[in-house]
Formats: C-alpha cells, structure tokens, sequence
C-alpha cells in the first residue's frame, strides 16, 4: 500500500473509532437520574381525555331576498295599455302592490322590449305572466294568485295563444 493509505489507516483506526456499548440502553445508567418515577408509569388519571368535536360546515353565503308582495283578500284587476318603458314600470308597480294586471298592446315598435320589461319584473316577483287567446294581449298576476289557463279550450278553437 502506499503512504496514502497508511496516513488514512491511522488516522481512522477501526478499533478506536468503534465502541461495542455505544447506541445500547443500559437500565441501570439512567435509573437514578430523578427524571423518571414509578408513580407515573401506567397512570392516565393525570392526563385529561377530549372527545371528537363533529366537523361543522359554514354556514352558506346569504341568498337573495325576492321583494315581498302584499297578498290581499279580494283581488284587483287593472286593465292597461303599454307602450313604452315608462308606461311598462306602471305595469310592475301594480304587480308588485299584488294587482293582476291585463295587458292589451297596441301595434307599436317598442312591444318586444314591453314585453321583455314586464315579463323579467313578473319572474323577478314571483308571478307569472300568460298570454291570452286574443294575440296582443296578456295577463300578468303576483305570487299569490293562481291563474289557470284552459289551453285545451284554445286548441280546439284554433285560436293561436302569443303575446305579440
């Protein structure tokens, strides 16, 4: 071998650098020390238990409110002829104050955007909104208000149910 090695061999004797004993737990070693006492081994009493709380989910983000409509004992029935923007946030105000509203159109350009207008209000309050046999005119009604439409009348008839 060469020098190298023997410097290295001596440096790192095998027999030195090991000891047998080290990394075992000797009983005897620590047993004195004041750090470990019988009176514990084997005693939960001093030890305080917890039970398992259930997850609990958040509660849900808030949902919006629908603007309340006043239901009454006798109903109203408003007749009205729209035919702009303007005269369409009459039609929801009766609406929304629990009025069953018949709308009659009168040939105009603006009767699409009339009927969108009312028609969002009434799905925005709850009602509803239903075409009737004679083709320019509808019936808006709140919440509270069950409209029962005889489609099978107009079938027969041949009369073609639309709101325009």
């Amino acid at each position: 071998m060469g020098k190298f090695s023997e410097f290295v061999k001596k440096l790192y004797d095998v027999e030195e650098v090991y000891d047998e004993n080290e990394g075992y737990y000797d009983e005897n070693e620590y047993s004195n020390d004041g750090y470990y006492s019988d009176e514990f081994a084997g005693n939960d009493s001093s030890y305080t238990s917890y039970e398992d709380v259930p997850y609990q989910e958040e509660a849900a983000a808030p949902v919006a409110v629908a603007t309340p409509v006043a239901p009454q004992a006798s109903a109203t029935v408003i007749m009205l002829t729209p035919y702009d923007i303007r005269t369409s946030q009459i039609v929801c105000d009766h609406i929304r104050e629990g009025h069953i509203v018949i709308c009659n159109l009168t040939p105009n350009a603006n009767n699409q955007r009339v009927v969108d207008y009312i028609s969002g209000a009434v799905f925005a309050l709850d009602g509803k909104i239903e075409p009737t046999p004679v083709k320019t005119t509808f019936v808006c009604t709140p919440k509270h208000v069950d409209l029962i439409v005889d489609a099978a009348a107009g079938e027969e008839s041949g009369t073609k149910v639309s709101a325009l």
